[in-house]
């Protein structure tokens, strides 16, 4: 049996080649669907899709992973991995990115479901474990972003889209290298137990309701929205990929950078001032300058992401890792994808001014709540 630091290493290894396919599909995605004729509109509720489909499927698999292990769920992400991509690679219609956007929501929520848990309890509960995939996360989805618009000049979108597939199978080949193992008999009964929202803490409520303005905020920034809004500034294929790339490798650097600090509301209420500002700055914003904002965004993105860790590890109880961190996690999805599905409609009529700005008032919601909330 591997040592669990060996575990640990794995998993955090899964995670770099999914995050690597995901930096890559960040880019690509978005335009390959409007080389293929996709309308924005449909493009925000396609995109829209994705947070809801993961987290149904998130708070499902973490539920049963925290009776029968995480092994399975690992593997089911390279698997889905490799179909997601296949899917793309033939898609022409909104139908079909939409099946596609159905199967990556499911990969996501399988993976998103297991790796925080597995990875706190190889580490005993040490939260900063959490920055360090957050890390990992950031810069393995950078250097897929930096390397996206190359890949579409290369090898085409098409090409692009079985390159995707090649590190679901990768994923799959590591995650059976993992240790298996049932935590324990699987009860019904238990495990509604664990989603029981009136059992958890008035804390931990309220973060259900603070999660959601956050994924609300984030809704208008993620997905299609920023490369849309690069290529519309004029940005090649190329410096779209480097632009966010940049800016996904800032946000790891920053993330490492932050996490040893212990004043985690500070943390949250300064980067929540930083991310208002910025958002707000960059619904004016244009040419050159647009694309060194969503570079400097990193920063914030960096900081952001230590207070996120920090709440979540703080809230989740010991016996029930996986499915505490999906419930807080619901409400952020929902969020998103109800703003999502709005962005499209916005950028049509008002342009991105109009979305950039809700994304920097939404979020003063969540930053003020948490920084008045918590307790060092």
């Amino acid at each position: 049996m591997w040592h669990g630091l060996n575990q640990v290493k794995n998993v955090l290894l899964i995670q770099a080649f999914h995050s690597f396919a995901s930096g890559i599909l960040g880019v690509a995605l978005p335009l390959m669907m409007k080389a293929r004729n996709v309308d924005v509109v449909m493009m925000g509720l396609v995109f829209a899709s994705m947070p809801l489909i993961m987290q149904l499927g998130r708070i499902f698999f973490a539920t049963v992973s925290d009776f029968l292990g995480r092994k399975p769920f690992f593997i089911s992400n390279g698997f889905l991995g490799v179909v997601s991509s296949l899917i793309y690679y033939i898609a022409h219609t909104p139908l079909e990115f939409l099946f596609g956007k159905v199967v990556e929501g499911t990969k996501e929520g399988a993976v998103w479901a297991v790796n925080r848990a597995f990875l706190l309890e190889k580490s005993e509960g040490q939260w900063r474990i959490l920055v360090y995939l957050r890390a990992v996360v950031y810069v393995a989805y950078a250097i897929g972003s930096l390397l996206a618009g190359f890949f579409v000049v290369w090898f085409l979108y098409e090409g692009t889209m079985l390159l995707c597939a090649l590190f679901g199978v990768l994923g799959v080949l590591l995650s059976l290298l993992l240790v298996g193992g049932k935590k324990e008999k699987f009860s019904v009964g238990k495990a509604l137990q664990f989603l029981d929202f009136r059992k958890k803490d008035r804390v931990f409520k309220i973060f259900l309701f603070l999660f959601f303005i956050m994924g609300l905020s984030f809704g208008f920034r993620v997905g299609f929205v920023i490369p849309w809004f690069l290529d519309k500034n004029g940005f090649s294929t190329e410096v779209i990929g480097l632009i966010v790339g940049l800016q996904i490798l800032l946000a790891g650097l920053f993330s490492y950078i932050f996490s040893r600090s212990s004043q985690i509301r500070r943390l949250i209420l300064l980067s929540g001032v930083l991310y208002s500002v910025m958002f707000f700055l960059l619904g004016f914003s244009s040419s050159v300058f647009a694309g060194a904002l969503v570079i400097a965004y990193g920063v914030v993105e960096g900081m952001n992401s230590v207070g996120q860790e920090g709440i979540l590890s703080r809230l989740s109880s010991k016996e029930s890792y996986g499915t505490d961190i999906g419930l807080l996690m619901m409400g952020l999805h929902v969020g998103e994808a109800l703003s999502l599905a709005l962005s499209g409609v916005l950028i049509s009529l008002w342009g991105f001014v109009a979305p950039f700005l809700l994304s920097a008032s939404t979020y003063v919601l969540f930053y003020v709540g948490s920084y008045l909330i918590l307790k060092e």
